[in-house]
């Protein structure tokens, strides 16, 4: 087992539980999520990781299909049984179509191939969190994630950078700001901006 334990206080703190027989790919797992800023725990054998998950409840983990100690799809579904508010995330090199399915009917809720590339792994893990309302995990990474909610509806409106700003008498350069994710938004600038756009303030965090 490999654990980071280091201060994440510019972070929402995310606990990512990593199941791999390959000590090789734990350690790759490990460094890629600790420089991303989670709180990761690799195991290389199933027991293991479902004993730590007990005492550990865990946002995201990471499950190779293919264990020489345990059925990866029982491992899903032991881990679930556990903590069912994991998202779980199945790994396999070569996955056959009745190894994804099993998978799914376990409950992952997605497949990747291995070997796993960095640039696809965190979009991933990203998916998972934003599915459970965690769209960003730094003040900074939200406020362009909104800035970029905002600008989406705007577009749809069809109004202009300048329109939206007039409409909600705010300056170009505030919309701008916000637009562009470089400012945090008092709840009161959003619901003018949403006034102005003729759109709910909730529609911002529930649009796809």
């Amino acid at each position: 087992m490999v654990q980071n334990v280091g201060s994440m206080k510019d972070r929402i703190c995310v606990r990512v539980l990593v199941i791999d027989d390959d000590r090789a790919v734990c350690r790759q797992l490990h460094g890629w999520l600790e420089a991303a800023a989670y709180d990761v725990s690799t195991f290389t054998e199933a027991s293991a990781g479902l004993q730590y998950a007990a005492r550990v409840p865990c946002q995201l983990a990471l499950v190779d299909l293919r264990l020489p100690d345990a059925d990866g799809s029982e491992t899903i579904e032991a881990l679930l049984r556990i903590c069912a508010d994991t998202r779980v995330i199945a790994m396999s090199a070569f996955p056959d179509g009745q190894q994804v399915i099993a998978a799914v009917r376990a409950g992952a809720r997605d497949v990747l191939e291995k070997p796993l590339q960095q640039p696809t792994l965190l979009p991933a893990l990203e998916r998972q969190l934003a599915a459970v309302g965690i769209p960003a995990r730094s003040e900074r990474d939200f406020n362009r994630w909104l800035g970029g909610r905002v600008r989406a509806a705007r577009r749809e409106a069809g109004q202009t950078l300048s329109d939206l700003a007039r409409m909600s008498e705010l300056s170009a350069a505030q919309v701008s700001q916000i637009e562009l994710g470089k400012t945090a938004t008092s709840t009161w600038t959003l619901a003018r901006i949403c006034g102005a756009l003729k759109i709910p303030v909730a529609s911002l965090f529930d649009r796809q």
